[in-house]
């Protein structure tokens, strides 16, 4: 079916065997800055991540009857050039519990366990693969990792670190999207530009925050440089995520590496310009919500009516006085301040009073003092109508973060010399990174265009057309590193001149095709390399393996990787028969230790969730603080979250086992297993050994293993502390947290 569609794709002219003509038109329309553009050697365009895939040849082996799909056969070419064997294929308890970890995140049960014992049909496994992509926790599993590359956050982070109360909906998104298999083409394009392609869409809107993850200083002086801070970021992250190319590199100066220039950054970040960034969009349908803003304007004005007569009395009563704004205040009150009453926009009217109302310098007492009796009265009378007002509020409907484009001119995008805001160079226009222009398919962009309708919705086109060397590249290698611990290119969000090579450059090529061939359905590629042979290994070494390539970059074996904090702490939940399945919804607040809480400086507050059914619910959703992150899933190595994580570090740390023995956290779910064990077990020592090892490690405890634990359960004088221990020794056991 694969080769059929790659067929299709050549015979449509879509998928391109050879190079794009010399007649060809390459770049898109951009203004040219007055600097000197750094060149490109033929070295760059050479590179490989920026030839455009061709179709490869599938190698012929020497031993064809080992291969289950085409993915075989490119990694045992790679084998037998190299006089390696692969491993046997592991046994079917460790195949299930490898792949309900890759797929789920969660431990499989023991029926579950039995079942694909009992099934004795060829098929057994790809059966357990359709059903693990059919569950719902399949997209809370993959959600977590696209989240690591957003960089998500519940916080804006820095000094306050303030709360974003509606950021969970995007998480949500991705795990609908994930669990619905949208289609790889369009989850990108809704997260770049869901509100151009589907504007009646709330949830299309809520996609785009993907955009507004970044890291945030809220209370910055200057917000026109927050906001190119924001832009800096959304630029960054949108050429790691979905171009694999580190550009950011290129914010003050040409990359020193790659091909990529100091224009292309803030071409690149043109596209953006013009949007909005909102915080309070109606998460409701379109009739709801024109008629609800209709009703905040309308108290607005109501608002501004009545402030604008108050600032009239109030502000030259401060001038009169001598008491000047703050130094701290931003730029956009001072124009306020400065202009004259019928001067000011409604906005301005809002940001100026609400900034004197926090300053409390002048007391309401010495105001009327000033004005004298008549406009004394007059101004208790405008305060009185003014609580009036804000009283009759609208009641707020469910909002999301995210962007759109502003009904007003957009602001242009200028270079900006050594990356410094103050410091403005040319202006430029959208335009793709200009190595990529040379060798994929143009983008070709109209006036129209260039004032912001539809901007992103023409890079995510751009991104998606087939003729893209990169995108799809980028996606299945990330998929792949997943299942197999390291992406055929090692560095996942850097294919550029000092990431890794390709260690199957043919078979990334082949993936990459094979993804668009099959609709970029992400379930299929799951399908295809989890059906593959080479998933299926053992991890057992050879010593000609470790001899030839003891970093397993040829795939001899399958690599044992330890679990994440997230998966380990569901794994502790889910043992212990206390894991809340729940999908979605705002995040919750397990419990700290101690001396956590008793911390009262900015951002440390945890209020723990009261209900202990929400403190049970799956890592995915519990809050995550930049400034202070989740203490178990920091030992465990959890990312910094103000920037996008291709891949987490593996630390072997003291806290890591500090936390599985001593933690609140073990220790609850060693009581609860132990609980569990003597409920589903025979009354029999026997049998609860067997049944806590079935539970912990999917599989039945040796001949050594049984007779050691009945002998330390037997020689114990209290049979409920000794199982107790027991199962705290099963839950710290490397089996436990590490996948063979």
């Amino acid at each position: 079916m694969g080769l059929v569609g790659l067929s299709a794709l050549i015979a449509l002219g879509i998928v391109d065997r050879g190079v794009r003509g010399a007649d060809e038109p390459v770049e898109s329309s951009a203004s040219t800055p007055a600097s000197t553009e750094k060149p490109f050697t033929d070295e760059d365009r050479d590179h490989w991540a920026f030839r455009a895939a061709k179709v490869p040849t599938i190698p012929a082996v020497r031993n064809p009857t080992w291969g289950r799909n085409p993915i075989d056969q490119f990694v045992l070419a790679r084998l037998e050039a190299n006089q390696l064997s692969p491993a046997p294929e592991a046994d079917r308890a460790t195949l299930l519990r490898r792949v309900t970890f890759d797929l789920t995140g969660l431990p499989p049960t023991p029926e579950e366990l039995d079942r694909f014992l009992a099934d004795p049909s060829p098929r057994a496994f790809e059966r357990v693969v359709d059903r693990l992509l059919a569950s719902p926790h399949y997209g809370e599993r993959w959600a977590q990792h696209w989240l690591d590359l957003a960089r998500y956050a519940d916080t804006d982070g820095f000094e306050f670190d303030q709360a974003r109360p509606d950021a969970w909906r995007y998480r949500d998104w991705v795990v609908r999207s994930l669990n619905a298999d949208l289609p790889y083409n369009e989850f990108v394009r809704r997260q770049l530009a869901g509100d151009e392609v589907d504007p009646d869409n709330p949830q299309s809107f809520i996609a785009t925050g993907f955009n507004r993850c970044y890291p945030d200083m809220v209370d910055l002086n200057d917000q026109r440089l927050r906001r190119q801070n924001a832009l800096n970021d959304i630029t960054e992250t949108t050429g790691l995520v979905f171009l694999g190319l580190t550009v950011g590199c290129a914010r003050c100066h040409d990359h020193k590496f790659d091909p990529i220039r100091l224009s292309d950054f803030y071409r690149l970040q043109a596209f953006f310009s013009p949007a909005r960034f909102r915080d309070d969009y109606p998460v409701v349908d379109s009739v709801e919500r024109v008629t609800y803003e209709r009703r905040v304007e309308s108290w607005r004005g109501d608002l501004a009516r009545v402030k604008t007569p108050l600032l009239e009395l109030e502000v030259p009563v401060r001038k009169s006085l001598g008491v000047p704004l703050k130094p701290t205040v931003t730029d956009d009150v001072v124009t306020a301040y400065q202009k004259r009453s019928g001067q000011r926009s409604t906005q301005e009217i809002h940001l100026l009073f609400d900034y004197l109302e926090k300053d409390k310098r002048v007391k309401p007492g010495l105001f009327n003092l000033v004005l004298g009796p008549s406009h004394s009265i007059l101004r208790d009378a405008l305060r009185t109508r003014l609580k009036q007002v804000q009283a009759a509020t609208p009641a707020p409907l469910p909002t999301a973060r995210g962007i759109d484009l502003a009904a007003q001119p957009v602001s242009r995008t200028h270079l900006l010399r050594r990356g410094d805001f103050a410091n403005q160079g040319a202006e430029v226009d959208p335009a793709v990174p200009s190595i990529l222009a040379s060798v994929s398919s143009p983008l070709r962009l109209s006036n129209a265009n260039l004032r912001g309708v539809g901007l992103r919705t023409r890079l995510a086109d751009w991104l998606l057309d087939v003729r893209n060397p990169l995108t799809s590249r980028v996606m299945v290698n990330r998929l792949w590193s997943r299942h197999f611990g390291r992406g055929i290119v090692a560095t996942t969000s850097d294919f550029g001149m000092m990431g890794e090579e390709p260690s199957h450059p043919e078979l990334l090529d082949w993936l990459a095709l094979e993804f668009m061939a099959q609709g970029w359905s992400v379930k299929a590629m799951h399908r295809l390399i989890l059906t593959s042979a080479t998933y299926r290994q053992s991890s057992h070494p050879s010593s000609q393996g470790l001899k030839h390539d003891p970093e397993n970059t040829l795939l001899w074996r399958h690599s044992r990787h330890r679990l994440d904090g997230e998966a380990i702490r569901d794994a502790l939940l889910a043992v212990s028969d206390r894991l809340n399945p729940a999908l979605g919804g705002p995040c919750v607040f397990p419990e700290l230790p101690n001396e956590l809480t008793k911390l009262s400086s900015h951002g440390a507050i945890w209020p723990v969730s009261e209900k202990e059914e929400d403190r049970l619910r799956r890592s995915l959703y519990i809050f995550v603080r930049r400034n202070l992150r989740y203490p178990f899933f920091e030992a465990f190595d959890r990312p910094d979250t103000n920037a996008s994580c291709p891949q987490r570090s593996v630390t072997t740390i003291a806290p890591q086992a500090l936390s599985l023995m001593n933690s609140k956290l073990a220790l609850d779910a060693a009581q609860h297993f132990a609980e569990r064990v003597r409920r589903e077990s025979a009354e029999t020592t026997a049998g609860q050994v067997q049944q806590a090892y079935r539970l912990a490690l999917s599989r039945p405890p040796t001949g050594d293993e049984e007779q050691i634990a009945i002998q330390f359960l037997s020689s114990s004088p209290s049979q409920a502390e000794a199982l107790r221990d027991f199962c705290l020794a099963l839950l710290n056991v490397n089996e436990f947290i590490y996948l063979d």
